[in-house]
């Protein structure tokens, strides 16, 4: 028998399944990959890559010489899996099949994720806003989830390719081993995009703190042509008999001088290049 199901259906099928598996999925024993002498168990959490802001949802692959059955924890699980699922006459070649779908379409995702990365970039550029920083961040998340997804399938076909318990016949071996290497070329593409996603995220520092250094720059700028005034103001400012107090052009000869301070240095930083 070959059938997508819910988890909750499996006592309806113990019949057509191994007696301890019943009980050794309803106690959530279940790793990646479980090969047993007369049964194979694989568990992993599918996620829509098309949109990633979904919860993952858990399905379970059992194998065994007369039946294959794909479990779902709940109806959005179900539904893809109905999408994926193919009846065969061979066992082997339904899970193949199925597997296959479970990956069509994912090097085209993956390439709408590195041009979005690429805009991002782009942005960084042209932005360097908040809104860019947490797209970044969104971005980055998103990668790394992906990751996971694809290194758990990366250990489920190096188990299924090993044949432990001598489900899978060896006509049928070369086709997991394809879909093994298929697995490791999206897991490559997705470990390209993440350095991708870090480099976006140095550049958006980077941008950062050329802002930041250009604020500094303006203050220093400002506080160097004021510091010649800031004496002036404090040596005019004691409580002392200055000569010039009794100038009648005093007080317009030391604003010229504040004002000849002021345009010199401005002078002398623009010839420099340092207002650029």
């Amino acid at each position: 028998m070959q059938k997508v199901i819910y988890r909750s259906e499996i006592e309806k099928y113990t019949p057509q399944m191994e007696t301890a598996v019943v009980t050794y999925i309803e106690e959530g024993q279940i790793e990646t990959f479980e090969g047993f002498d007369t049964f194979s168990i694989i568990a992993f959490d599918w996620y829509d890559i098309t949109n990633l802001d979904l919860d993952p949802s858990q399905m379970m692959l059992y194998l065994d010489t007369e039946d294959f059955f794909v479990i779902c924890e709940n109806e959005m699980s179900y539904n893809a899996a109905k999408r994926y699922f193919v009846e065969t006459a061979s066992n082997e070649r339904a899970m193949y099949y199925f597997f296959k779908n479970l990956f069509k379409g994912d090097t085209k995702n993956l390439e709408e994720i590195e041009d979005r990365i690429s805009d991002l970039d782009d942005a960084v550029i042209h932005d360097g806003s908040e809104e860019v920083r947490e797209k970044i961040l969104d971005t980055r998340y998103e990668v790394l989830r992906l990751k996971k997804y694809y290194e758990q399938f990366e250990e489920i076909f190096d188990e299924l390719c090993e044949n432990d318990n001598e489900i899978i016949s060896d006509d049928y071996l070369q086709y997991f081993d394809i879909l093994n290497n298929r697995c490791g070329r999206l897991l490559s593409q997705v470990l390209n995009l993440k350095e991708y996603v870090v480099q976006v995220r140095e550049s958006y520092q980077a941008q950062i703190d050329i802002e930041q250094n250009r604020l500094m720059k303006v203050f220093t700028l400002m506080t160097s042509i004021f510091l010649p005034l800031t004496l002036i103001a404090g040596w005019y400012g004691m409580n002392l008999k200055m000569p010039e107090f009794a100038w009648d052009y005093g007080y317009p000869i030391v604003i010229g001088v504040c004002i000849l301070v002021c345009v010199v240095w401005a002078v002398v930083f623009h010839k420099k290049g340092w207002f650029k």
